[in-house]
């Protein structure tokens, strides 16, 4: 059985985002405002003969595609760069593209009216922690704005803060990840 691929992988999207929907939408909404013109913008490359400007186009829409789960634009993005990069000419996929592209947009466009309105205060907090003990094990060197970020996110004592910071700052990681879990 030959299925097509998903439009939109919503969940794939979230697990790129920590399960964040609302980040989610909006970078979807960003991504459909940025790559509303793509076909038009890749027809004026080929008039122009510009096919190194066309190939970097949709290399970029299609890593963008891939990291957000646009499974079918990400599929049809590949094959169409790939033609451009061998043939320097618009491939026979034009037309699927095209379509993909648009109904990726379409199925955005309609997400975004029926995504849930943002909660006033979102408890960013198991993130946060999630994001920090990742972090310590795996001995990144972490920001000190990053890392003021995700303690307020978490929402610790002032104490917890400090005895936190202590860990980090004597480079002592695991117990740092210990005062987390």
């Amino acid at each position: 059985m030959n299925q097509s691929p998903a439009i939109i992988d919503l969940e794939f999207g979230l697990s790129q985002l920590s399960g964040n929907r609302t980040l989610l939408v909006t970078l979807l909404q960003k991504f459909a405002a940025e790559y509303r013109t793509t076909s038009a913008t890749l027809q004026q490359a080929a008039a122009e003969q510009q096919w190194d400007n066309a190939r970097l186009l949709v290399h970029t829409l299609k890593g963008v595609a891939g990291n957000l789960g646009l499974n079918a634009l990400h599929h049809e993005s590949r094959d169409y760069e790939n033609h451009i990069k061998e043939h320097q000419s618009l491939p026979p996929n034009q037309a699927a593209f095209e379509q993909v592209l648009n109904q990726t947009i379409t199925e955005i466009d309609a997400l975004d009216a029926t995504a849930p309105a943002p909660a006033a205060a979102p408890d960013n907090s198991d993130a946060a922690r999630t994001a920090l003990i990742r972090a310590l094990e795996g001995h990144e060197f972490i920001p000190q704005d990053q890392l003021d970020g995700w303690l307020a996110d978490m929402q610790m004592s002032d104490a917890n803060q400090q005895l936190l910071q202590d860990a980090i700052d004597e480079l002592d990681y695991d117990a740092a990840v210990a005062l987390l879990k």
